[in-house]
């Protein structure tokens, strides 16, 4: 007893003690963790030290999660989520024996680890290389891709494709005629179908041109036609539904990197594009000659390894800019004869040393025993010695955060901002706030610059080349693995920290032991599962310190969220997309340390009454439907990502929720307007406090049958909805009010909005002189059916329309030429008003004729 009285009083300070020791060890794993990438010796130490501190940061999060459950106990409607909290909650709380003895166990060990390490042997072994070994920190600048020494192949393709080749292949029987291009991993396959999809005669030729990344990943199962007509559509900005929309058009379409798997679905795609006109193409890339021929390819490009001096001049673009230097040219010469004609590891090696063109350092490079295994040309990865070399001198951040990505299916299409989450989640939940999401996306470019990303043509979608991944999970495979039904499974996952299961049966038997260490588990694929829900309970059956669980890519449908889900506390990334669950328990609401909580594509009629008890959630992604439901969402007071709020009457849902929601950022929509009433409205939202916005979008429902009665009440809501003064666009649609408060047109206080759209406003009369706005570029005007007029209500004294597009009743369209601009910033109005624009004054026309003039 006395022993228990003796650790109560000393708890603060031990925790203190634990708090303090963190980050001092983890600097020691990020030293080991580069040292291992060469010497194996390293990693007992590390494994050491990752145990350790793993143990402390779950000992943290369960403090934290027990402090955040008093103060909801004690219904305190704010609660503080600081970290830091937790020694307040220990100096004033009587914890169990159990508490207290693991924070004196951790502590000890945290001790002795920096005793150990203290000494000199351990110093001698983990002292730093000197200045020119070490770590590369110089921002790389963006380049555009470029294709080098492909110009005979491009040719060949576009001949292939010309007039001539259309004529030819309007005498045959084929509706579109199939051309590949064929090469290994690495040699530019892609880059080179960039080249034609965006080469300005075959924009011109083609009325619809589509990109389908034919083995990637995406949400649920694969349709091949329906994304070509997603493709079709992003290109047009259309709005595409069904495939007859392409009937007697001509398309370019580019399947990219196509696999024997696709044979399956490749009928029905055929089928869907049988009514396009004749002369369309359909290329693919493929590594296999034979892959091709069985798509029935009837021309094909080969695109060899590059020779030597072409793959020189790839290397000394990426690796000088347009500043050669001389003294390190027969350097570079020495390192690029070992990257096999491969001009993605010429641009990820040339991007590396661009950092720091010292002699001494390429020097050292050059001679990294990993090109040892560059000398076997049948190595079965080529880029291995290249990638680990770039990994020894990446920053130990940017590291751990690519070492992560290798756990990633092939073909995986990531958005950056989810795997930005899984990052913070994973490791980095030591960190907190806004700016650490500002820096994990500096860390993503970085890594994006060194190549390692790849762009698709599908918006905020990136991969990870083959080529890059492999080697990747080669160095990494330590803490990191990936089950999958082509690779053997590993018999006891009890050592990894990250795991991705992309099996198509979840009931195979997958051995994570109770005392495992996972961090992240993804789940891929998985449609051969016949009782998913049971087999998801048996490989999750064991409490751990879980941050990241996503269902989001995996094929079998839960129906029901897992009720075990509360075995799982320290979770801060869970994703239940696409799962088809209808129903959420209330043990989710006991994960007061989540961050980030994806809903999407999920029909819910209720959800758990407390959710506003998830006190951490930053992200919440899912349709308005969904967020309707979420009672009290005001009290989640760190969401930073909203994406919609739709207004409800009852109380809990109600337009003033938004008021204490100042973290949200990026874009938001609010939504049923016409649900507010003139005493929601005085209780404010205060929009103008929520500086993080860069997007507002402001719908009201009803866009006929309301008459001008209620245009006052209309008013009012608008006044009460400023944004902040960093606003960049804003978008109204379906106000009713015959006018506008007047911070829509306050020039000095909206001094960054850039893009005003206005749509469906029915009873608007005037506009206001929104030309005025010192950074507007773009206005459109939509469905504004009784403006009589655009005169000096809205451009005032100083004119500086440039471009006007007028949809009328008797002109379908009418584009007047593009002039001069008159101020820096060009302001493109579109005007699409359905019943015409009655007139425009003639003070507008002699301005428009004046700068006609002048032009």
């Amino acid at each position: 007893m006395e022993e228990h009285h003796a650790l109560q009083a000393d708890a603060g300070d031990m925790l203190y003690s634990v708090q303090a020791a963190l980050p001092r060890i983890r600097i020691l794993v990020e030293e080991t963790e580069r040292k291992a990438i060469s010497n194996r010796s390293y990693a007992a130490w590390l494994q050491q030290f990752k145990d350790v501190v793993s143990e402390a940061e779950d000992l943290l999060d369960d403090f934290e999660t027990k402090r955040i459950r008093e103060e909801l106990l004690r219904k305190n409607s704010k609660v503080s989520s600081a970290a830091s909290s937790a020694l307040r909650f220990v100096r004033n709380l009587l914890l169990s024996d159990t508490d207290l003895k693991r924070l004196k166990d951790v502590l000890k060990k945290l001790n002795k680890i920096i005793s150990d390490t203290g000494g000199p042997g351990f110093r001698d072994v983990m002292e730093l290389a000197d200045a020119e070994e070490g770590v590369m920190m110089r921002i790389l600048p963006q380049t555009r891709p470029v294709v080098i020494g492909r110009d005979e192949e491009k040719q060949q393709l576009l001949s292939m494709i010309s007039p001539k080749a259309e004529q030819d292949s309007a005498e045959s029987s084929n509706q579109f005629s199939v051309i590949a291009v064929v090469g290994a991993a690495g040699v530019g396959k892609t880059t080179l179908a960039q080249v034609i999809y965006n080469d300005p005669n075959v924009k011109e030729a083609f009325a619809l041109r589509g990109w389908v990344m034919a083995s990637h990943r995406s949400r649920g199962r694969r349709d091949i036609v329906g994304d070509t007509i997603n493709s079709f559509a992003a290109e047009r900005q259309d709005n595409l539904q069904t495939m007859p929309a392409i009937k007697n058009k001509k398309f370019f379409l580019v399947l990219a990197d196509v696999q024997n798997s696709l044979l399956e679905r490749w009928g029905s795609l055929v089928s869907a594009l049988a009514g396009a006109a004749k002369g369309s193409v359909l290329l693919l890339t493929t590594r296999s000659k034979d892959v091709a021929d069985s798509f029935g390819a009837t021309a094909h490009v080969t695109l060899n390894h590059l020779p030597f001096l072409t793959m020189c001049r790839v290397f000394e673009h990426h690796a000088f800019g347009k500043h050669k230097k001389p003294s390190l040219e027969s350097v570079g010469e020495q390192i690029v004869q070992n990257l096999h004609g491969l001009p993605l590891l010429a641009e990820a090696i040339g991007r590396l040393l661009r950092q720091r063109l010292d002699e001494g350092h390429w020097r050292k490079i050059s001679r990294s025993h990993w090109w040892l295994y560059a000398e076997d040309d049948d190595n079965e990865n080529v880029a291995l010695p290249s990638v680990a070399i770039i990994c020894e001198h990446l920053s130990d951040h940017l590291r751990k955060c690519l070492c992560y990505c290798s756990i990633f299916p092939s073909g995986y299409l990531f958005e950056k901002n989810m795997l930005i989450h899984m990052w913070i989640a994973s490791f980095m939940q030591q960190h907190d706030g806004i700016d650490m999401e500002e820096k994990e996306k500096e860390w993503f470019d970085e890594l994006f610059n060194q190549s390692f990303f790849q762009t698709t043509i599908l918006r905020n979608k990136y991969v990870i080349p083959d080529i890059i991944r492999e080697p990747i999970y080669c160095i990494a495979e330590k803490e990191w693995h990936a089950a999958t039904r082509s690779g053997k499974i590993k018999r006891s996952l009890e050592f990894y920290r990250h795991l991705a299961i992309d099996i198509s049966d979840f009931d195979v038997q997958l051995d994570i032991s109770k005392a495992n260490k996972l961090r992240t588990i993804l789940f891929f694929d998985g449609h051969r599962t016949k009782k998913p829900y049971e087999a998801l309970a048996n490989i999750l059956s064991h409490p751990s310190g879980l941050r990241v669980l996503d269902f989001s890519y995996s094929e079998a449908k839960l129906g029901k969220t897992p009720d075990f889900l509360d075995k799982f506390p320290h979770l801060r990334l869970l994703d239940l997309s696409f799962t088809k669950i209808t129903a959420i328990p209330d043990s989710l609401c006991k994960l007061h340390l989540l961050q980030v909580l994806g809903l999407r594509g999920c029909q819910f009629k209720e959800l758990p009454r407390g959710m506003s008890e998830l006190v951490n959630l930053r992200f919440l992604y899912a349709e308005a439907h969904t967020v309707s439901l979420i009672y009290k969402l005001g009290q989640l007071t760190n969401l930073q990502g909203l994406e919609e709020f739709p207004v409800g009457k009852t109380e809990g849902h109600k337009i003033t929720e938004l008021k204490g929601l100042n973290e949200l950022s990026g874009e938001l929509c609010i939504d049923n307007l016409e649900e507010v009433t003139g005493t929601d409205i005085e209780g404010d939202t205060e929009l103008f406090r929520k500086r993080h916005l860069k997007k507002l979008v402001l719908k009201w429902g009803l866009a006929d049958g309301t008459s001008t009665s209620t245009s006052d009440g209309y008013m009012k809501t608008l006044a009460g909805l400023r944004p902040n003064a960093s606003l960049e666009e804003l978008k109204i649609q379906r106000y009713m009010g015959v006018g506008f408060p007047a911070w829509m047109a306050d020039e000095q206080y909206f001094t960054k909005l850039r893009h005003i759209h206005l749509i469906e406003c029915k009873q608007l009369r005037t506009l206001p002189p929104l030309g005025q706005l010192p950074s507007l570029v773009i206005l459109v005007l939509q469905g504004l059916s009784v403006v009589e007029k655009i005169g000096s209500e809205f451009y005032g004294t100083s004119y500086k329309v440039i471009k006007m597009r007028i949809l009328t009743s008797d002109c379908p369209e009418r584009n007047l030429d593009e002039f001069k601009a008159v101020r820096k910033e060009q302001l493109v109005l579109e005007v699409l008003l359905s019943e015409g624009v009655h007139y425009l004054t003639s003070c507008f026309v002699n301005n428009w004729n004046s700068e006609v003039s002048t032009s």
